[in-house]
């Protein structure tokens, strides 16, 4: 009985927090799309790739017909395949001669005009390492960049995560998410947590992980979503006997803020972690516990 009622609380705070994960992604996705996020880290990379020397190579590549075509008009790219940015990059360096096709001799020629020792030398490296074949140069420069956007998705994702525990600790205030109080209440309420695990059941198995995460993008669909869970172990009250009211008490708003902070660093940990979280556990609450062993029971005798 302990043991299930335990499980029972934790799926109730994991629902919880998958739920407002979802809401605080959700929001940063617009955000991210307001602000356009991703195009400009990716800019930010590139231009960390080339530098801004005399020649702005960053702004040549961007305004390149390879580039630009990425893009709706007007809007810089948030994506670029290492296959057009090494293209667009020989074309500035070294341009095409209608004459004659791009020769490694030609694509030197053009890399050692380039101001910017740092590019330059990298560009060279690249070139001598690779004979007399221009197409192995390509892939070279192909695998740089891959690698930059490697660490490019990183900053990314730490910007990310940035915003949505700024996100996450507003709504956690605003809607009172204290993981302790939460924890409190479900456990002290039978009903309740019973309620919570029923919805989390029904969450997970009507719904595809697929589907359930891919909804992010929608702001009346998160609101939905915290709206389904609107339910007491949530909420401020304005009763002062209520564990929902606002403390009164240094102990009690020293708990309260650990509580919603505990619940702003797990909203951090993102949907997807919730999600598989959540499944996992209403997978081992439908297996139960496993039936005694008959060899075990006739010897205890």
């Amino acid at each position: 009985m302990f043991g299930s009622q335990v499980l029972e609380v934790v799926i109730g705070v994991t629902l919880i927090y998958l739920v407002l994960s979802i809401g605080c992604s959700g929001i940063k996705e617009v955000i991210a799309a307001i602000f356009s996020l991703r195009a400009n880290t990716l800019e930010k990379g590139v231009r960390n790739m080339l530098k801004n020397g005399p020649n702005d190579y960053t702004a040549k590549l961007f305004a390149h017909p390879l580039i630009t075509g990425t893009a709706p008009e007007g809007q810089k790219p948030s994506y670029i395949s290492a296959r057009m940015f090494s293209a667009a990059l020989f074309d500035i360096v070294a341009p095409a001669d209608n004459a004659q096709p791009r020769t490694i001799q030609s694509l030197r020629a053009g890399v050692a005009q380039i101001p910017e020792l740092k590019l330059r030398s990298t560009l060279l490296n690249m070139i001598d390492t690779s004979g007399t074949d221009v197409e192995a140069a390509r892939l070279k420069v192909e695998h740089w960049f891959d690698d930059t956007m490697a660490r490019v998705s990183g900053w990314y994702k730490r910007m990310a995560q940035k915003i949505i525990f700024v996100l996450g600790l507003l709504l956690c205030v605003a809607i009172n998410a204290d993981t302790l109080m939460i924890v409190r209440e479900l456990w002290s309420d039978q009903a309740l947590s019973s309620a919570m695990v029923a919805l989390a059941t029904k969450k997970v198995q009507s719904t595809s992980p697929a589907d359930y995460l891919n909804r992010e993008g929608s702001l009346e669909q998160v609101a939905g979503e915290i709206r389904g869970v609107n339910i007491p172990p949530i909420g401020w009250a304005r009763d002062e006997h209520d564990i929902r009211a606002l403390p009164n008490r240094f102990g009690a708003g020293a708990l309260k803020v650990l509580g919603i902070l505990l619940t702003s660093f797990a909203i951090v940990l993102g949907a997807p972690f919730w999600f598989d979280m959540l499944n996992n556990l209403i997978n081992l609450r439908s297996s139960g516990n496993p039936p005694p062993v008959r060899g075990l029971e006739t010897s205890s005798k």
